[in-house]
């Protein structure tokens, strides 16, 4: 019986034996029979399968543009807009004037968190101020250029309490 034991055991000490292979990408030994690690995988596979490139064109002008981009560098919506120009201007792609208004306040809040310190204006409360404007934006004309509607004298900086009282008017400025 001892002597089957053994035999089996020269067998299945075979076949580890046989199921060893080299690594193709650095030529380690596996018991894989394909790579020894994720990382050869990987390497071997990348080569082999590079990801797309994807081109495409501005949703705007319809230029091309690299990779998976939506917008041109000229239409990009996260660089500065051009506070020269009119509220009316503002992101010609989308029709409807919630897009204006978050553009006005994305710009409201660069330019205020550049200039002023980080607190409340009214009680000096500095863990979380909203940017407001004291004169509202929807009160300027459409042709106002974005430098008035966003002027220094035109932002303050309010905590969420002090913020909703001004928005209610049971503050005054």
């Amino acid at each position: 019986m001892t002597h089957d034991l053994e035999e089996s055991m020269d067998t299945n000490h075979d076949l580890l034996r046989i199921a060893m292979a080299a690594c193709p990408v650095c030529g380690r030994e596996t018991r894989n029979p394909k790579f020894c690690s994720r990382s050869c995988a990987a390497k071997q596979n990348n080569a082999l399968f590079p990801k797309r490139r994807l081109g495409g064109r501005c949703q705007v002008c319809s230029r091309p543009i690299p990779l998976r981009g939506r917008y041109c560098k000229d239409h990009d919506p996260t660089k500065p807009y051009d506070r020269s120009r009119p509220i009316c201007d503002l992101f010609v792609t989308k029709r409807h004037p919630m897009y204006r208004l978050q553009r006005i306040r994305q710009d409201a809040r660069r330019l205020y968190h550049s200039r002023k310190p980080y607190r409340c204006e009214q009680c000096g409360y500095d863990k979380h101020i909203e940017v407001c404007h004291r004169r509202s934006v929807a009160s300027f004309p459409e042709d106002t250029p974005l430098s008035v509607v966003n002027s220094l004298d035109n932002l303050i900086g309010l905590c969420p309490n002090c913020h909703w009282e001004f928005d209610h008017g049971l503050l005054q400025l």
